[in-house]
């Protein structure tokens, strides 16, 4: 196994229920179809660079690299008139970069540039530390991963935010959360936030946790699968809290046309004015992630 896959995986393959896929990005954007942006990691002229990648559980591996590379700076996109657009900080070329093609090391173009440490169990002990409160390790602790921009707008009002690149969340519109911190992080990335929240009381909450045909029937609809035998489950309708498994294979049940496998990663969302207003009143901390730590 290449080093740099099984530092992705850990010691044991004890990271590997993190992720449904491990490897190049190169070869995972080949994998999913999009020849466009592999030409784009072999043609120098971009710095989009081919590396090793690890792709959390419950999303698409394309959307998920390239609202990464989008949050990142270092992939172009538009501004689709309409939609709400927060303040961009203005950057400048590298004194170092010409007209003429050449190689140069990361820290001579930036030199605040430092090497990624994937050590999760470090960060899970460092973050840790800061709680002496024991909040992290509580059983009832909730974790919401999100970018420094949807935060922005969280924070501002407390409703899921909705955008192009949210088609993941398996259970449809609304706040999903996970009590696993690691989980949370991965989804985070190098530049996000999480949020933390106690579980709310749920004795005023309409809950529903689906399993077997429900939740296979529930995922396949917000995930866009165009199977003739998707129903709307009865108690969707109603609930407030929705509480089940992550997916573990969305990309190839994509291709395949065919409903999702579960997971053991267990995630809650609130999905009703009601069920968010309860989780907007546990929210205990904000967790700003500056590095891959």
């Amino acid at each position: 196994m290449p080093c740099d896959i099984a530092v992705e995986l850990g010691e044991n393959l004890e990271f590997a229920r993190y992720h449904q896929m491990v490897g190049s990005s190169r070869t995972i954007f080949h994998m999913c179809g999009r020849p466009d942006v592999v030409r784009t990691i072999d043609d120098p002229a971009y710095v989009i660079d081919d590396e090793i990648v690890a792709i959390p559980i419950g999303c698409f591996p394309v959307s998920f690299l390239l609202s990464r590379y989008q949050e990142e700076g270092i992939l172009p996109w538009d501004h689709v008139p309409g939609l709400q657009s927060g303040a961009v900080r203005k950057c400048s070329i590298p004194a170092s970069v010409t007209g003429t093609v050449t190689t140069q090391e990361l820290q001579t173009l930036y030199p605040f540039s430092r090497q990624d440490n994937r050590n999760f169990h470090k960060f899970e002990k460092d973050v840790i530390a800061h709680f002496t409160d024991g909040l992290l390790q509580r059983k009832d602790t909730l974790f919401r991963r999100l970018s420094l921009f949807a935060l922005e707008q969280s924070l501002a009002f407390f409703l899921p935010v909705i955008s192009s690149t949210n088609a993941d969340n398996e259970f449809g519109p609304g706040i999903h959360t996970t009590e696993s911190l690691l989980t949370a992080k991965k989804y985070a990335g190098r530049t996000g936030a999480i949020m933390v929240f106690s579980t709310p009381d749920e004795w005023s909450l309409k809950c529903w946790e689906p399993t077997g045909d429900e939740w296979r029937r529930l995922t396949a609809k917000w995930i866009g699968l165009s199977l003739s035998d998707i129903g709307v489950p009865p108690d969707y309708q109603t609930v407030d809290v929705i509480k089940g498994v992550t997916s573990t294979d969305q990309s190839k049940a994509q291709r395949q046309n065919r409903f999702l496998n579960p997971d053991d990663v267990k995630q809650t969302a609130f999905v009703s004015y009601r069920g968010c207003e309860s989780l907007r009143r546990e929210l205990k901390a904000i967790i700003f992630i500056e590095c891959s730590e």
